[in-house]
């Protein structure tokens, strides 16, 4: 292992220098990493990506569990009886392009933003304020809609009836 850890001491080495250091106090484990190392021009982000992937395995860094959605198509033919009554619409389903963007009313997840959108089938999530797309496994931005899409997807959800407060209030002209 290319990090070593001596217990004695509470200190991690790299090549035979110190480069950190574990302290536990209060049922809290708390390390500090100070650790610099070359290659070729290429392979830096190498290390660096594989280190973050291991952040992203701690408890603090899982997305919460995943929303699970099955989508059924039924007919208009389907529909044996229709009742007046006050609907109220919890969900605006957004296609573009490959993806269908499911913006919930009732969403406690703020993350990434007040305003996002899920792509089940991908496994993405759409900051509506942003246009970041981001990995739920990972929480990192993989992706961005541009400029053009963003405004079409912001309009959509302005002149949604139950959204259209909500985006006034989050969304900037």
């Amino acid at each position: 292992m290319p990090i070593e850890y001596d217990p004695n001491t509470s200190e991690f080495r790299y090549e035979g220098n110190i480069v950190g250091r574990y302290d536990y106090n209060d049922g809290i484990a708390r390390v500090s990493l100070n650790l610099t190392y070359e290659c070729d021009a290429d392979e830096w982000v190498v290390p660096l990506s594989w280190f973050a992937y291991g952040l992203s395995l701690l408890e603090k860094h899982k997305p919460h569990e995943r929303i699970v959605s099955l989508t059924i198509q039924t007919e208009e033919l389907d529909i044996a009886e229709e009742y007046k009554v006050p609907r109220m619409l919890m969900e605006v389903i957004i296609k573009r392009n490959g993806y269908v963007w499911r913006f919930h009313k009732k969403d406690d997840d703020q993350w990434p933003s007040a305003l996002h959108a899920h792509d089940n089938e991908k496994n993405l999530k759409l900051d509506a304020l942003t246009g970041n797309i981001y990995d739920v496994a990972t929480r990192h931005c993989c992706k961005k809609l541009s400029t053009k899409a963003l405004k079409t997807v912001q309009d959509q959800l302005r002149g949604s009836k139950d959204f259209a407060a909500r985006a006034a209030e989050l969304l900037t002209e």
